[in-house]
């Protein structure tokens, strides 16, 4: 059941991007998990400005193609976790956690609702 319209993923894109870059700092990361934080946060707000929906600006990259990328980001997040930050319990929960967030948000957005054509 797709419950999370693209209007409201627009919304949790800039919560999750905020969350990125407070991150660091709110759950102690790792200098190796922070900088990745940084650097996810700073390119998910990029992305999320260039999607084509309620909450873009520049609106060039097509909103099932956004749900593509996070579907393989919410993945590799998981992935990393377990692998690159094992022995680190806080970087590992964080990253697992983000993980799995990231890809319920994928799995209840509709992501073939489009836009409104205002003329």
């Amino acid at each position: 059941m797709k419950i999370i319209s693209p209007k409201f993923h627009a919304v949790l894109d800039y919560i999750l991007v905020m969350l990125l870059l407070i991150s660091p700092d709110l759950f102690g990361l790792s200098s190796t998990a922070s900088t990745l934080a940084y650097t996810l946060g700073i390119i998910h707000f990029l992305f999320t400005v260039c999607t084509k929906f309620s909450g873009g600006i520049f609106k060039i990259i097509n909103l099932q193609i956004h749900g593509l990328i996070e579907l393989v980001v919410s993945i590799t997040l998981v992935v990393l976790a377990f692998t690159v930050f094992k022995g680190n319990i806080v970087d590992e929960m964080f990253y697992a956690c983000f993980g799995i967030l990231l890809l319920i948000v994928f799995t209840l957005t509709d992501y073939k609702r489009s836009l409104p054509v205002i003329l």
